[in-house]
């Protein structure tokens, strides 16, 4: 298979990421991936099975410290680990509670709620969603109306959630409400909660997104939590929401393995196919479209790198990481689009037509309007860059 070339990274992360390559190819790609694949689309990349095994590796708490039972690598070591899983298409469905959840509860939570919870996910045996966005409040999650008021040693709440990727399968959701109608600025007035799924008053309704996963809509009507729900102070949840959506947008600047597995795919069929008896690898435009794309990932890796390295320095990317999820959104789309020009009609084909040329490519132009809108909406994104990184008014 044709591949860019790797990353030039330091000797530990080299190592590591053939200890990687290793593990995934006795732990999945040689005996759990082909069962999985049997799976319809929209329940892939959840498997607890796998996530147990990745917990007794210890790879799910891969970047905690060590005193909360993490490994404490290097945050090059952990883009080398979320690269190998994304382009082994491992199931990843715990990432939210390992990169989101976990170094919010080891900075922010409580002693009893650090033993209540990291323990579990580190091992892989909880999975967290998240209930951020609403109807009236997706990018602008400032201005989220689901309402916590304080009640017979708890919290009731009231409201609804919008687009939580993996609701229908996790165990708890880690939740964000107003709880001071008043405050001002908006921000100032939002808590955040985990709320165990099950919860009375708490009901999920699944859906099937455009790319073919679930996402759900979530609606608490009268439902309770004690006090222990509570992460961090009163009011204090905005500095908890933004250093994890950081850490999410870090993430989703991450995959561009996810895009280079696909333009390798796609270009080990230009390299072999034929269109009326004539080769597609000698079609310059073919060539210099590819080139491209590859050029493009290749940024894309960049601009990832980047962010780790930041991370690294104790830094945590703000515009640095919108930078990465605008340009892997868009360049996601640029890849779809490319493969229905090289492909024809024939790239329509989802990956269970039995003469789809590339069949996940179909997947790939549909899943970027999440891309594009998850996390925060490029126009959003583009608004951080502008302020932050370049110091231009609101």
């Amino acid at each position: 298979m044709t591949k860019l070339p790797e990353f030039d990274l330091d000797p530990a992360a080299k190592s590591f990421r053939k200890d990687v390559r290793q593990w995934l190819r006795e732990n999945w790609v040689d005996s759990r991936k082909a069962e999985h694949e049997k799976l319809p689309f929209k329940d892939r990349g959840f498997d607890r099975d796998f996530a147990r095994a990745l917990g007794a590796k210890g790879w799910i708490g891969a970047g905690w410290p060590k005193s909360e039972g993490g490994l404490a690598l290097s945050p090059v070591e952990q883009l080398v680990l979320t690269e190998e899983m994304e382009y082994a298409q491992a199931p990843y469905g715990h990432i939210v509670a390992s990169t989101m959840v976990a170094p919010a509860l080891i900075k922010f939570g409580t002693a009893e709620q650090k033993a209540a919870y990291l323990p579990r996910i580190r091992s892989g045996e909880i999975a967290f969603a998240l209930g951020y966005s609403e109807p009236e409040a997706g990018s602008d999650l400032a201005s989220l109306k689901t309402r916590a008021v304080r009640e017979n040693g708890g919290w009731r709440i009231n409201g609804q959630k919008m687009w939580s990727t993996m609701a229908d399968k996790a165990d708890h959701l880690w939740l964000a409400a107003r709880t001071d109608p008043d405050a001002k600025p908006q921000h100032a007035g939002i808590s955040v909660f985990i709320i165990p799924m099950g919860t009375e008053g708490f009901t999920i309704r699944p859906s099937l997104a455009m790319y073919g996963k679930t996402f759900s809509e979530l609606y608490f009507d009268d439902a309770w939590v004690p006090d222990s729900a509570l992460v961090g102070e009163v009011n204090k949840g905005w500095a908890i929401i933004t250093s994890a959506l950081a850490a999410e947008r870090v993430t989703i600047g991450g995959t561009v393995a996810l895009l280079q597995r696909a333009l390798d795919q796609l270009t080990n069929y230009v390299a072999t196919a034929e269109v009326g008896g004539r080769s597609l690898r000698d079609d310059p435009v073919i060539l210099d479209r590819l080139g491209g794309l590859a050029a493009d990932i290749e940024a894309a890796r960049q601009l990832a790198l980047r962010n780790i390295r930041l991370a690294a320095m104790g830094r945590t990317p703000i515009h640095e990481a919108s930078m990465a999820k605008v340009f892997v959104a868009e360049l996601q789309g640029r890849l779809g689009e490319a493969s229905l020009d090289i492909l024809g009609s024939s790239g329509l084909l989802s990956e269970d037509a039995p003469n789809a040329p590339v069949g996940e490519m179909e997947q790939i132009l549909r899943h970027t309007i999440m891309q594009i809108l998850g996390g925060g909406a490029s126009e959003i994104q583009r608004n951080i860059i502008a302020t932050h990184g370049i110091g231009l008014p609101r």
